[in-house]
């Protein structure tokens, strides 16, 4: 029985299908297969069902998991206790970001993290907020970046900031936005985001509180498309205040003068990683660019 063996066997059994496992492995499928067949020959037992809609756990499959998932926990441990014995820091981290790299302050802790510990490889990976939090739970990501608040109980989430938004219109709309009420925003067309990211529920409680509902909505998957609408004069939209800010700047912008909420800002680590030396290393850089609120337990953020 072999690591990568257990290792294909939580993956299977959190992913529910073969081809998802080997994507998360970085693997093909025939090789996720021969080691899930080689684990169940040596164990001696079925660990899953094959069915036309994927891979569902065996009763004996759902008792060896709670094991194979402590054996790799522990291998785990027992390398990050090695390399805190060795007092250097080398690895690789891969974190999830939800936003732009400047706004995040991801080439200043790239840079100073060189400095201070040249031997730790960080890779950023982009995803929306809910993404990222369901990416570290299933161990797809190391950390990552969200917006809003953390439905999930068994992640650690530290907040951040929170950071605050703005109503923006095209600049030649200043007129009939800059000073509207509310009633004269929900006619103007609205760029929204899917109903995935946390700034598609502050949108939609700008217009819901006063009980309407806005006329026309285009419905975009990333801050760099609002923007681009925005410019093309398609509609309003919600964004953060420096990016509101940065619109006027520019001249393709400008913001409306009525109250929005802002947003928390946080970070999502597995709990059992929080001791790894690794973590515990960036989030020293981190903690430099982002004053920390660890919370220090599994709990929802914000």
């Amino acid at each position: 029985m072999e690591l990568n063996q257990l290792k294909a066997f939580v993956t299977v059994a959190e992913e529910g299908h073969l081809t998802r496992a080997a994507d998360r492995l970085f693997t093909s499928q025939p090789a996720i297969s021969a080691k899930l067949k080689s684990l169940e020959e040596t164990l001696g037992v079925a660990l899953f069902d094959r069915t036309p809609k994927g891979m569902s756990l065996t009763p004996a499959g759902e008792r060896l998991l709670i094991q194979a998932k402590a054996i790799l926990e522990a291998s785990n441990q027992m390398l990050a206790d090695a390399t805190s014995i060795q007092g250097t820091i080398v690895g690789q981290l891969s974190i999830g970001i939800n936003s732009d790299l400047s706004f995040l302050k991801l080439p200043e802790l790239l840079a100073d993290t060189s400095e201070h510990y040249p031997d730790l490889q960080l890779s950023f990976v982009n995803g929306m907020s809910p993404d990222n939090i369901t990416h570290v739970r299933k161990g797809k990501l190391d950390a990552g970046f969200f917006f809003g608040p953390c439905a999930s109980l068994d992640v650690h989430t530290i907040h951040l900031a929170d950071i605050p938004t703005a109503v923006v219109a095209p600049a030649g709309w200043g007129d009939q936005v800059t000073y509207a009420s509310v009633e004269d925003l929900a006619n103007l067309p609205w760029i929204y985001t899917t109903n995935r990211c946390p700034f598609y529920k502050l949108k939609e409680a700008i217009l819901s509180d006063a009980g309407l509902e806005p006329s026309k909505t285009v419905f975009v998957d990333s801050e760099e498309a609002i923007r681009e609408l925005v410019k093309a004069e398609s509609g309003i939209a919600l964004l953060r205040k420096d990016d509101a800010e940065k619109a006027e700047q520019e001249g393709w912008g400008t913001q409306w003068k009525g109250r929005t909420p802002t947003i928390p800002l946080g970070v999502a680590i597995s709990p059992k990683r929080m001791q790894d030396p690794l973590i515990q290393a960036w989030l020293e850089q981190l903690s430099k660019f982002w004053p920390m609120n660890d919370t220090g337990k599994q709990q929802n953020a914000g």
